[in-house]
């Protein structure tokens, strides 16, 4: 079945001539943007990996190794550490990466985990002035606008993305904040801020509204949102890192996971706190967790579910 999957998948790049049929050159020549734009996951990750392959690459997935040791070219490394990718090597594995992660996170404007509905851009530039960012400290591009309202108010999680100035193909981020405004008699008060940047090796990092809820879990009449962002590396979401941060009565508390290609190089961290929340938070969040991982986001470690279910703080493979 898994020979199958790989040989309707390098047919399907001969069916337009405009597709990339493989990474011979992706060492040589930038990739273009309509050369993979009509390519699936499937098909992108796997001339992601034949360029890791082509540099000798050890793969531990089962299903890539079989394949490129079909092609007399493939020569495995006994230490993956020791593979250097060129400037345009570097630049095409963050294409690949970037188109992976647009197609497996397309824009929405129904946000599928809340009933508050998204501001639209319109709204957007209407409410959040040149002048309103600078008197609110907003520097980065607004991306989303969650608008919601409880007990105590009506609020404005905005959520800003610091643009790169870059050659690349696509969307890439240094770095994200997210504030949360509460807005009564015309006043916004500041409830709460949270920001991140891409670290070396990382291409760029985003919110994920996929995972990100705003809901009152535990129906006291207040809204507790839950962020979700992450990072991507030279390998996309497998080395990248993500951030599940929980606001709760006052109290930011966070799950930081690393993925990681390699069995040792996969963990995450959880506040103690986090086994303090009412259990329907605690559900949810873990239910988003298993999410990512059947997504493609995240590689967590085996067993991670029965670690968390005995209250760990720490858990890696």
């Amino acid at each position: 079945m898994k020979n199958y999957l790989l040989y309707f998948l390098l047919i399907s790049f001969t069916i337009n001539a405009q597709n990339l049929k493989d990474c011979s050159e992706c060492s040589s020549e930038i990739i273009r943007e309509s050369s993979i734009q009509n390519l699936n996951v499937p098909a992108l990750k796997l001339l992601k990996n034949e360029m890791y392959a082509r540099k000798g690459y050890t793969f531990s997935n089962e299903e890539y190794a079989r394949h490129f040791k079909q092609f007399s070219w493939y020569k495995p490394s006994a230490n993956n550490n020791t593979i250097v990718f060129s400037d345009i090597e570097q630049k095409n594995i963050a294409i690949l990466a970037q188109k992976i992660n647009e197609i497996s996170q397309p824009g929405s404007k129904n946000e599928p985990n809340s009933k508050y509905k998204t501001l639209t851009q319109e709204k957007i530039d209407e409410i959040f002035t040149h002048e309103k960012k600078k008197e609110l400290g907003i520097n980065f591009s607004i991306w989303k606008v969650y608008d919601y309202q409880d007990k105590t108010g009506k609020y404005y999680l905005v959520l800003t993305e610091d643009k790169m100035n870059t050659s690349k193909e696509g969307n890439f981020n240094n770095a994200v904040k997210a504030f949360n405004f509460k807005i009564e008699n015309n006043v916004w008060t500041k409830t709460f801020e949270t920001n991140d940047s891409k670290k070396d090796g990382e291409d760029s990092i985003w919110f994920w509204t996929k995972y990100i809820y705003v809901e009152d879990f535990d129906l006291d009449g207040i809204i507790e949102p839950i962020l979700f962002y992450g990072t991507n590396g030279l390998n996309g979401y497998d080395d990248g890192r993500i951030k599940i941060l929980t606001y709760y009565k006052g109290k930011k508390i966070g799950i930081r996971i690393q993925n990681g290609v390699l069995d040792d190089e996969r963990n995450f961290s959880i506040d103690a706190d986090f086994y303090n929340l009412p259990k329907s938070i605690q559900d949810t969040v873990v239910a988003q967790m298993n999410k990512m991982v059947e997504n493609g986001h995240s590689i967590l470690p085996y067993g991670w579910q029965k670690k968390m279910a005995k209250k760990m703080t720490f858990i890696k493979e």
